[in-house]
């Protein structure tokens, strides 16, 4: 009667079965994990560059939801992907961001992140904005090869 006072019903109080465990992960699947959770690990930390520098493939490609100035919609290659984030770092003053815990499927996952920031130059400068993405990975070869980012166009 413990789990019926934990909130289960009382036919899963009472029943013998164990509650339900998915498959266990596929190689893929935990090749996947991995690379999710130092992602997660990195950025909580407030550490992109290093995570696109420890996991970015070098031919990778970041696809935001729309071009903005400054900021094309499609950018391809690990030096382009970290001076475009040297470069968003040194025009920003961030107040505070968020990174949300990975769910994986196959070579891919997403996770949610936020960040609440000023614009130091630019059309922008002077505004606080407080953006929200849900971000989608893939992973090839223990890197990550595509990074697509969703979020409202009029942000």
């Amino acid at each position: 009667m413990v789990g019926y006072a934990l909130g289960m019903s009382a036919a899963e109080a009472l029943s013998d079965k164990p509650a339900f465990q998915g498959p266990a992960q596929s190689p893929t699947d935990q090749a996947t994990q991995k690379v999710a959770d130092r992602l997660y690990e990195l950025c909580k930390a407030g550490k992109y560059v290093e995570a696109m520098q420890e996991l970015y493939a070098d031919d990778a490609r970041q696809i935001e939801a729309m071009s903005m100035p400054d900021c094309p919609r499609v950018v391809e290659g690990k030096a382009a992907l970290l001076e475009a984030g040297k470069k968003f770092a040194e025009t920003m003053e961030i107040h505070d961001q968020s990174c949300g815990k990975p769910i994986v499927n196959g070579d891919q996952f997403v996770c949610a992140m936020s960040i609440d920031c000023t614009a130091k130059a630019g059309p922008m400068a002077g505004h606080r904005m407080q953006m929200n993405e849900t971000c989608l990975y893939t992973v090839k070869n223990g890197k990550i090869s595509e990074a697509k980012f969703f979020y409202p166009s009029g942000m």
